[in-house]
This record gives C-alpha cells, structure tokens and sequence, in this order.
C-alpha cells in the first residue's frame, strides 16, 4: 500500500481542498476579525500559544506546514521579527494571505507554496526558530526523517526547534476500525491520516539532530484528555 510518491500527491490534493477558500469567506474575514485581540484565540490549545512565545524575540522562524498561518499570526503578533511560512498546498498560503491582511501583519509573514524538496534546497544556518505543528506525523515517515535532517541543518546552533504532534494511535487498533494499515502508516479513504511513532519512537529521531528535549502534552478544545504532543528542544 505504501507509495511515498503516491501518498504525498495524495496528500497535497488532501490539504489543497481542506484549506479552499471562497472569495465570500475573505470578505467576510476582513469584515470581522479584530486584529488586536482575535489572534490570542487562534492556536488550538493555550500550552500552543505559549510555546510560540518562544520565539517573540528570534529574527527568522520558519513555520513548516503553516496551513491557515495562525502560528505565523501569533509569532507576529508575539514580536518574531520575520516569518517564512511555508506549505505544500497552494490553497494554504491563499488562506493565510487574507489572514495575515486581516491581522495586519502582511510585512512580518512571507507565505510560500513549496514542495516536499524546498527544505532541502535551502541554506545552512538561516533560521534561527522553526516551528511545525502536525506536518511530520501525517507525512510518510522517510519524508518525516529527511524534514528532521533539514530542520536541523537550516538552523543555527542552539536554535529552539517546536514540532506538535497528534497522539498516538495503535495501527492495529485503526486496522480493526475498518482502516488500511501499513507499517505505522494509517490510511483512511487511500490518504495518509497518520504516521503512528510512540513518543519514544519520535524522540530517537529527534535526539540525533536536537538536544534539551522537552515533552508536555495537550488537548484541543473539545478533548478530556491531554494526549497531544508538543516536542521543544534546542539544534545541536
């Protein structure tokens, strides 16, 4: 089942339809948003928001996988100096662009549409914050390494690096539901939903590019318990 080319094509057209947005749905954002206050509430979970907080002084984050650009808006917002925000769906960055008109902050955020050999291509040392939230776990897992080895590459020595993550699934478990499972890959509808790595399973692919490792968890609105992950660490 698992193809990395056919799994990433799939995902992009995922994502590319998730984040569509309507020309009604932009007006009707830039009518209501108040740019001083609504950005507090964009990030799904406070333990998030104060982690992006993290970066309020750094020059040059890189948010990886920016979907609609709240964490941009919010490292914005917070004081980071400048933002990449980056996403393989074209229909991500259209979304974020009204978003970041909307919340005034069109000169901190530079939104790009990349693709999955962008992070490679790019310089050594440039950043010094990355942030990525659910990107590497819905991803298959050799592409999830090679994000890992670029994060670390492209930023500088001690720079924080944040990836949140969703919990853990067992992939046997999601087979039993109906799901099509392969290795901790776990498709439903012939998308990859999830990449399913225990928290000690992540933590050694981290350890080899990151130090001071820090793991809390948290919940979305909505949720009873705190399963969500939040990895926040240093570059060697």
């Amino acid at each position: 089942m698992s193809n990395m080319k056919n799994d990433y094509n799939n995902l992009v057209s995922f994502w590319n339809q998730t984040f569509e947005i309507s020309d009604d749905d932009k007006e009707k954002i830039l009518k209501e948003i108040n740019p001083d206050e609504d950005y507090k509430q964009m990030a799904p979970s406070k333990k998030q928001y104060d982690a992006l907080e993290i970066f309020k002084d750094n020059i040059n984050v890189l948010d990886y996988g920016c979907g609609s650009g709240w964490a941009s808006i919010i490292m914005a917002k917070c004081g980071t100096f400048h933002i990449d925000a980056v996403d393989v769906a074209k229909n991500s960055i259209e979304m974020m662009n009204c978003y970041l008109k909307a919340f005034n902050v069109e000169d901190k955020v530079q939104g790009i549409h990349i693709d999955s050999t962008w992070l490679e291509s790019q310089k050594e040392n440039t950043y010094d914050g990355f942030f990525s939230s659910n990107v590497i776990d819905v991803i298959p897992l050799d592409m999830a390494k090679d994000i890992i080895r670029n994060a670390a590459r492209v930023l500088k020595k001690n720079a924080t690096v944040i990836f949140s993550l969703n919990y853990y699934i067992d992939p046997m478990v999601m087979k039993e539901r109906g799901c099509v499972v392969s290795g901790p890959h776990i498709y439903i509808n012939d998308v990859l939903r999830l990449t399913a790595l225990t928290d000690e399973e992540w933590m050694s692919l981290f350890k080899e590019y990151f130090k001071d490792i820090k793991l809390s968890y948290f919940a979305w609105a909505g949720e009873d318990k705190e399963r969500r992950r939040l990895f926040v660490m240093k570059k060697n």
